[in-house]
């Protein structure tokens, strides 16, 4: 005896593993509660299952017991699952009750580990050695025997089926005869895989023997295949084809039907079919568009990785190696290449990936390795940076490029005192990096410049170079001031000339300009420098000359002082900013009534300028900028249009003095506004209006203004610019949309700005109608269910609804349109006479329109049927007499409503109780004449029938019908009470010798529907048609008639033409 291993899952997922003792006989594991349970076994390793209570015990081969503890829950049924596993298989046993309580175990293949994860921890790697492989002695196999077929213990019956399979024999029957005991000739289990293997490759044989003539079905999975044991006692069946398993792990069940019907089911082999290819990837390595393996991943090695099904063999071909490995219990995989093992150079190898699992299945993965090893050249040419190798200020105020060569088409990285720029080199290899300006530290310097380029596959080239730095001019300044200590050049200072000096980076070179004039500096050996100027080169007046003093140092550094030098040798200037009185140098309203600033210009700041403005005087100082200002206020200034004048006097500190006059334009008020009448639209009383015709179109306004103004109108919301032409006439278009749809008064707005800025407004109101706010049709149907029938229609019909008082309505309806009353309060009526409406069947649709008072118009559209066409009459096929009277009639059967009347002999019309029963196969019913407790009964001899079709729309049509009378042969249309039953048809063929009188006027009293008689009957009956012509013949129903025309209305009646006729 060996330990059994086993695993319990519990039903929230969580596992515990443990082991069945090798010498316990019995072993109690806790299994209720919806646990899995995986004992480490084969089927053959079990002799049998037995239930007690509510524990299942399993006799094992060596005779140890193993008791599943609440195994079956309250419900009697497996509260738990349990599995065999071993060989990395998974099968779920289970337990069915046969007739006489024995455990009958099925063993399902659930699954193959590496296959499906969650039963991955259910499944036994290792193999189930339970049953030792060797032979027992008969005395052993007996005693098997004995505790199979007598004991009492816990192997039963059920023991007894497994102990069936474990071998076969000839043994004698009842009849002194041998009888062959049914077998499984295979003993192993058969393993079928590989990529050469398949339904028709490798089909499988399970073979046997039984009793000749035996059927045999035998089942792999959901395959079964029928053989029949031939007359030698074997027996094969084959699975191929369609008939193949698919991939699994089966145990083959064999079921054996004897001759005398007697069944015998016996287990053949385990089969393990496994032909699909193992699943592998490839996740990791250097791999993808723009993946290489470059210089640094030869040189230190690099790895290929990927998933599979554990135990997979794994081959990797590139570049004529291989390498192998296997998928390892998690599923991973990887092969490494060692350092330097690939060639070096530039060109793409193909890589194959062969995964072949244990039945010998292959999958077969390639990828591309694109190898690079061979960095880019690299040069750099720092010695012709800016020509000299020298970058000044100017040359790094315009940006510094640097040049050089490489690979085409490769990005070069420059990096100068920690700033990179990136080039890409052109088709022949030149690139140019640009330094914008700004990106290097200014100063006196050398610095290092360092370019590096990186390859597609991630080699790198790097190249230096030195560059000179130098953007100063030190020491420049200049030490005097021109002028004197209060900086303003004088009459007197300027007639004798005057010295300029200052200090310099010795070595430079410096220039002074003043006032159109340029004069070199002579520069001493200290850098000390010094720049004259004689009387004539510096014109006279007053002004502020800019004098630049300008440096260049050997580097070509230039700089510039620049200074501002006052002249002044007259008394000064003075100047009026008319253009800005009042924004544009004219005087409105609004900016009258906020007062007025007159401002100016002048050269002499501190001095006082006296401003007079339409005789009102005030006084301004001229501030550090030359600006003066004289505020006049709103009293200050006379209202109307007029010119201004203004004038202005300046005196300088010398006495020197100056006189200067303008003109302003004042006008503070609007000319000329108004707002013309609108040539809109007009309502029914006599209201200008906006109506949904005009608000579509469009309309103008119009008015007048004083020329040159402009002018916005607004109305509803929509606010539009008018054009105003020389003569001040203004009109505005309004466009389709602007105004808002809806009924309500409206407010228009002109506001008008003239040529000097003066506003002005007017305000009308404008009434807007644009839609009819009330139109319907009554909900109410027409002749209560919205179809009018040939009786409705005698009378005509009528339509109503409501609309929006003050309205028109008409009716667009059969082709011709109506107009509709309508009253006071919106209500609308239209009664459509009966001639206007046909004799058809129609479905229709009818359209109300209605315009209201403001011109607005708007539809609605409903559907009406009308259908005046009567159904067929009825076609009695015979009736049914009992005794002295009829019991029921019989009518060809259709979809209409039927009803039928007693004529009695006294001429009396009443309706019948009717039971249906239909016969199908003639196509008729029979209509049982019932009494008023709902029984059959009959009616008496010398009545007669009116037999009535109604169609949906309510429609009928009657057909007269005439019994085999037994007092009188006279039939009489002349009957008041036929009155209203639409009568277009008599039917004499079941009467004997009638004779019928008919007139034009008894023919209009039976319908009024169709203007005519159908009379059916035979030889032995006699019509009289009153006034009747002949008028030729035609056919009804197959059957050739007389027609025989009455008056000038078109009546007529059709006669069978086996009928007696008299005129």
């Amino acid at each position: 005896m060996k330990t059994i291993d086993f695993v319990v899952r519990e039903h929230a997922g969580e596992s515990s593993t443990g082991m069945i003792a090798a010498g316990e006989p019995v072993t109690s594991l806790e299994a209720g509660g919806g646990r899995e349970i995986s004992l480490n076994l084969r089927q053959f390793d079990i002799s049998g299952y037995a239930r007690s209570g509510s524990n299942l015990e399993i006799t094992l081969a060596d005779g140890r017991i193993v008791v599943l503890q609440d195994y079956y829950a309250d419900d009697g049924n497996p509260g738990s699952r349990l599995f065999v596993s071993a060989d990395g298989y998974l099968n779920e046993v289970t337990l069915v009750e046969g007739n006489d309580g024995v455990l009958y175990a099925q063993y399902g293949p659930t699954s193959a580990w590496g296959k499906w994860t969650p039963s991955e921890e259910l499944i036994f790697l290792s193999e189930a050695e339970v049953i030792a492989p060797e032979e027992e002695d008969e005395e052993t196999v007996a005693m098997l025997g004995a505790g199979i077929f007598g004991g009492s213990g816990l192997l039963g019956a059920a023991g007894a089926g497994a102990a069936a399979v474990a071998a076969s024999s000839v043994v004698a029957g009842d009849d002194g005869k041998a009888t062959i005991q049914p077998e499984v000739t295979q003993k192993g289990d058969i393993v079928i895989g590989g990529d050469d293997a398949g339904p028709d490759a490798t089909p499988i044989l399970i073979s046997g023997q039984a009793q000749p003539g035996s059927t045999v079905n035998v089942t792999i999975g959901i395959q079964v295949v029928e053989a029949t044991v031939q007359q030698d006692g074997t027996w094969e069946a084959v699975f191929e084809g369609a008939e193949f398993p698919a991939d699994g792990q089966y145990v083959v069940d064999v079921v054996v039907i004897n001759p005398a019907g007697n069944e015998t089911q016996i287990s053949g082999p385990n089969v393990v079919i496994d032909l699909t290819p193992p699943q592998i990837t490839v996740d990791g390595g250097q791999f993808g568009q723009g993946v290489f393996v470059n210089a640094e991943a030869a040189a230190q090695g690099f790895e290929i990785t990927g998933t599979g099904e554990a135990g997979t063999s794994i081959a990797v071909s590139v570049a004529g190696m291989t390498h192998q490995t296997v998928v390892d219990e998690n599923g991973s995989w990887s092969i490494g290449f060692d350092p330097g093992e690939l060639p070096e150079g530039d060109y793409q190898s193909t890589v194959t990936i062969i995964g072949t699992d244990p039945a010998g299945n292959t999958t077969t993965i390639t990828r591309t390795l694109d190898v690079d090893t061979v960095a880019h050249p690299l040069e750099i040419a720092t010695s012709l940076i800016e020509g000299d190798g020298v970058v000044n200020a100017d040359e790094m105020a315009d940006g510094l490029s640097i040049t050089g060569q490489s690979e085409p088409g490769a990005t070069v990285t420059i990096e100068i005192e920690g700033v990179s720029q990136s080039a890409v080199t052109d088709a022949t290899g030149s690139w140019t990096a640009v330094f914008a300006p700004g990106d290097l530290p200014a100063g006196e310097y050398d610095t290092t410049v360092t370019a590096t380029t990186v390859d597609l596959a991630g080699n790198s080239t790097t190249a230096t170079g030195t560059l000179r730095i130098d953007t100063e001019l030190r020491d420049f300044a200049v030490t005097s001031q021109p002028g004197g200590t209060d900086g303003v050049l004088n009459f007197t200072e300027l007639d004798s000339g005057f010295i300029l000096t200052g200090t310099v980076e010795p070595g430079s070179a410096v220039t002074v300009q003043m006032a159109g004039t340029t004069v070199p500096a002579t520069v001493r050996a200290d850098g000390s420098w010094s720049a004259g100027f004689r009387e004539d080169q510096i014109p006279e007046g007053t002004y502020t000359a800019t004098m630049l003093v300008t440096a260049t140092d050997a580097a070509g550094n230039v700089r510039v002082i620049s200074d501002t030098v006052n002249v002044d040798t007259d008394a000064g200037l003075l100047a009026i900013n008319t253009g800005e009185i009042g924004g544009d140098g004219t005087v409105n309203a609004d900016e009258a009534a906020e007062g007025v600033t007159i401002s100016g210009v002048a050269d002499e700041p501190g001095a006082i300028v006296t401003v007079s403005f339409g005789g009102v005087v005030r006084s301004a100082v001229v501030d550090a900028s030359g600006n003066w200002e004289a505020t006049y206020t709103a009293s200050d200034i006379q209202s109307g249009v007029y010119d201004a004048e203004v004038t202005a006097r300046l005196t300088d500190a010398a006495g020197n003095s100056t006189d200067v006059a303008a003109s302003v334009h004042v006008d503070t008020r609007v000319d000329n506004l108004n707002l013309s009448d609108i040539d809109i639209a007009t309502s029914a009383d006599g209201t200008d209006l906006i109506n949904n015709q005009v608000a579509a179109d469009g309309f103008v306004v119009t008015g007048t203004v004083e020329p040159g103004s402009t002018v916005f109108v607004t109305l509803g919301g929509a606010t539009r610019q008018a054009v105003v032409d020389d003569a001040g006439n203004w009109s505005v278009q309004f466009l389709p949309g602007d105004v808002a749809p809806g009924e309500y008064e409206a407010t228009m707005t002109v506001d008008v700005t003239d040529p000097s800025g003066n506003a002005s407004t007017l305000t009308d109101t404008v009434t807007v109608d644009t839609l009819v706010n009330e139109l319907r049709i009554s909900d109410e149907p027409v002749e209560t269910d919205n179809v009018v029938n040939a009786a409705e229609a005698a009378d005509g019909f009528t339509l109503t609804g409501r609309v929006e008082p003050g309205s028109a309505v008409t009716v667009e309806l059969l082709g011709k349109n109506y107009s509709a009353t309508v009253d006071a309060n919106g209500n609308w009526t239209l009664d459509v006479p009966a001639g206007d409406i046909p004799a058809q069947e129609l479905n229709i649709d009818y359209t109300v329109n209605a315009t209201d008072a403001a011109g607005n118009s708007s539809s609605v559209t409903e559907p009406l049927e009308i259908d005046l066409v009567p159904p067929d009459a009825p076609a009695t096929v015979g009736y049914f007499r009992e005794g002295g009277g009829y019991r029921s009639a019989t009518l060809e059967t259709t979809g209409d409503e039927v009803t039928i009347h007693q004529v009695d002999a006294a001429g009396g019309v009443a309706q019948l109780a009717l039971h249906a029963s239909e016969d199908a196969f003639l196509g008729e019913t029979d209509y049982h004449f019932l009494d008023g407790s709902g029984a059959p009964t009959t009616i008496p001899d010398g009545s007669e029938l009116i037999v009535t079709s109604a169609d949906a729309a309510g429609n009928t049509s009657s057909s007269y019908v005439v019994l085999d009378e037994t007092d009188t042969s006279v039939v009489d249309l002349s009957n008041p009470n036929l009155a209203g039953f639409q009568i277009d048809s008599v039917d004499l063929r079941f009467g004997d010798q009638s004779e019928m009188t008919i007139d034009e006027a008894q023919l209009a009293a039976l319908s009024d529907s169709t203007g005519s008689l159908v009379v059916r009957g035979g030889a032995d009956d006699a019509v009289t048609v009153a006034g009747g012509v002949a008028a030729g013949q035609t056919q009804v129903n197959g059957e050739q008639h007389d027609i025989y025309t009455l008056g000038d209305s078109g009546a007529a009646v059709i006669v069978e033409d086996d009928i007696n006729v008299i005129t």
